[in-house]
C-alpha cells in the first residue's frame, strides 16, 4: 500500500472514530433526559438507590408552589403516591412524635424535590425547602428532618419546573398526606 493510500485509510479511520464518539455523547445525553417508567426504578433492576441527602434552607426557590392536583387520597395508614414521587412516612392519617424524618422516593430534575408543610385546612407553611432524591428518571430515597408542634399538618412533596420556579411553571407530581403530631 502507498503513502497516499495509508493516509486515506487512516483519515477514514480517524472519521468514524470521531463519528462513533459523538454518536457515544448523543446518546448519553438523550440517556439522562429520559424519564423512567416502573422497569428503570432501583427495586425493578435491583440496582442500589443513592443515598439521600437533606436541607432546611431553600436553594430552588420552596415559594413556587404546585399547580399540580395531587394524587389520589391515600388510604390511612398507607403511603401516598403520585407517580414516581411517594411519601413512606408519616402515614396517611398516621400519628408521629416529634422531632421526626419525613421520608419518601421520587425522582427529579438534577434530584430535586421541593416540600412544604402546612397547618391543614390552611395555606400557613410552617415547614418548606428541598432534599435530593433520585434523578432523571431514576427512583431514589429522599428524607426531610422536622420538628413541629402538636397538631394537624400535611406535607406536599413535588417536583419543580425545571427553570427557577418564578417564571410561572408549574411542579409536577404533588403528593401530600395529612397527619397528626402528637
Amino acid at each position: 500500500m502507498d503513502r497516499t493510500a495509508r493516509s486515506a485509510t487512516r483519515s477514514r479511520a480517524r472519521s468514524a472514530l470521531a463519528t462513533a464518539a459523538t454518536a457515544a455523547v448523543l446518546v448519553a445525553g438523550l440517556a439522562a433526559c429520559q424519564t423512567g417508567t416502573a422497569e428503570d426504578t432501583p427495586a425493578a433492576t435491583g440496582s442500589p438507590t443513592p443515598a439521600a441527602t437533606s436541607t432546611a434552607s431553600p436553594a430552588p426557590t420552596p415559594e413556587a408552589t404546585p399547580d399540580a392536583t395531587p394524587g389520589p387520597s391515600p388510604t390511612p395508614g398507607a403511603p401516598a403516591v403520585n407517580g414516581p414521587n411517594s411519601i413512606t412516612s408519616p402515614l396517611a392519617e398516621g400519628e408521629v412524635t416529634s422531632p421526626f424524618t419525613a421520608r419518601g422516593e421520587g425522582t427529579a430534575f438534577e434530584a430535586t424535590l421541593l416540600y412544604r408543610v402546612l397547618v391543614t385546612g390552611t395555606q400557613d407553611a410552617v415547614a418548606e425547602g428541598f432534599t435530593t432524591a433520585g434523578a432523571n428518571g431514576e427512583v431514589g430515597p429522599w428524607e426531610v428532618p422536622l420538628d413541629l408542634e402538636p397538631g394537624r399538618y400535611t406535607l406536599q412533596v413535588w417536583e419543580p419546573g425545571m427553570s427557577d420556579g418564578a417564571s410561572g411553571e408549574s411542579g409536577r407530581n404533588l403528593v401530600e398526606v395529612t397527619f397528626t403530631v402528637r
